[in-house]
């Protein structure tokens, strides 16, 4: 639902032109995905469709698979997000377009992949963050287990979809074969564990949840300050020593009574309860920006808990021109995030609305196969295409 058109907006956005084939009665459908909407389309569904054309197509007609053949001939990537076999059911498969443009690259995203014993069933971003092991580690230590705030499954598997993708093309261009990339949610989820994961096989240990804390470095963690909370990021030795600097840490310091431990950053992991029930009235004695303007000041990182809105509003926000707005044809102008990939020949600058359904189904049809007014009146009235 998200890691698909994710991808391929990221590929519209650095200059490739996109054809989104939706079903022609009912499309996408985060397109309604409310209840926060504009123009009617879902805020959801704006996000992650911009820089794209729609072409509503019947794929389980005749006509409709002639269609689509025809404009993969054309392609250098067929993007797909069905379950594991069912374009080959449709005649639309991999082996089936590649015979008619052996340079094809498709690139398939999944729940689990292909193979194995989930492979038929379906999944969502929540059920994968369940099998892959992130909600076991998200949450309170003792409390029910979160799933992360954002989907973040979907959206990593869309970027290990684009670089995949990227990756078939520059061979394909280098050999003249295509090839078929498989990207599965699971897969994805398994591969950024990261640290995590490391430490789970190389420890054969289960990995504990540690709420905000971080299994391999402290302090790493939110503290409540006398207005809000703090996120104090002490990644090395030599900031522990910077932020024992400031005068209101004083008592941890060794000399003055501090566990000497503390200096090494496996002490204080090891030592971690210890070590934070010490900072915390520390830190709840002066406001966020007192601390931020202090401990920056001797290089220690750190940093506020913002709302989503107030990220937005942010001056780093507009000084990296992270905002950008469009003009919807129905709902009028409105703000998304834009590209976060800054090339400085070639620039994303372009920023296409997120299309109503089948709005481009003529122009592309017509322009890409050659098909005129009334071949294209003529497949709408059978519903062949939107």
């Amino acid at each position: 639902m998200l890691a698909g058109p994710y991808a391929t907006q990221i590929l519209g956005d650095l200059g490739a032109t996109v054809w989104k084939i939706e079903h022609p009665d009912t499309g996408d459908d985060t397109r309604g995905w409310g209840p926060v909407e504009h123009g009617g389309t879902a805020a959801y569904f704006l996000a992650v469709n911009r820089n794209k054309r729609s072409i509503g197509v019947d794929l389980k007609s005749a006509e409709g698979r002639e269609l689509i053949i025809g404009l993969a001939k054309r392609a250098d990537v067929v993007f797909e997000n069905f379950p594991p076999g069912k374009l080959d059911a449709l005649g639309l498969g991999f082996e089936t377009l590649r015979a008619h443009n052996p340079k094809l690259v498709m690139t398939s995203v999944t729940a689990f992949g292909r193979k194995g014993p989930l492979a038929s069933e379906p999944g969502y971003d929540l059920v994968v963050q369940g099998y892959g092991g992130v909600m076991a580690q998200t949450g309170p230590v003792d409390g029910a287990p979160h799933r992360v705030g954002v989907p973040i499954v979907d959206l990593t598997t869309g970027l290990n979809a684009v670089i995949g993708t990227l990756g078939a093309l520059r061979a394909a261009e280098r050999d003249g074969i295509g090839q078929h990339v498989d990207i599965s949610l699971f897969d994805t989820h398994l591969a950024w564990l990261a640290n995590v994961g490391s430490n789970a096989l190389i420890s054969g240990e289960p990995s504990p949840r540690l709420g905000n804390a971080h299994p391999n470095v402290a302090p790493y963690e939110p503290f409540a300050a006398a207005d809000g909370w703090l996120l104090l990021a002490v990644g090395n030795d030599g900031q522990w020593e910077r932020m024992l600097g400031v005068a209101d840490f004083a008592p941890l310091r060794p000399e003055d009574g501090g566990d000497p431990t503390w200096s090494t950053n496996n002490g204080r992991v090891g030592d971690r309860a210890a070590m934070v029930a010490a900072i915390t009235p520390i830190v709840l004695t002066r406001t966020r920006a007192d601390w931020m303007t202090r401990l920056k000041a001797v290089r220690v990182p750190c940093g506020p808990v913002l709302r989503p809105d107030e990220a937005l509003a942010h001056p780093q926000t507009a000084a990296a021109g992270m905002l950008v707005t469009m003009q919807h044809a129905i709902g009028g102008p409105f703000q998304a995030v834009a590209s976060p990939y800054h090339l400085d020949r070639t620039p994303v600058t372009e920023y296409t609305p997120p299309p109503l359904l089948g709005a481009d189904t003529d122009a592309v049809l017509g322009e890409e196969l050659g098909l005129d007014a009334q071949a294209l009146t003529a497949l709408r009235a059978r519903g062949v295409v939107r």
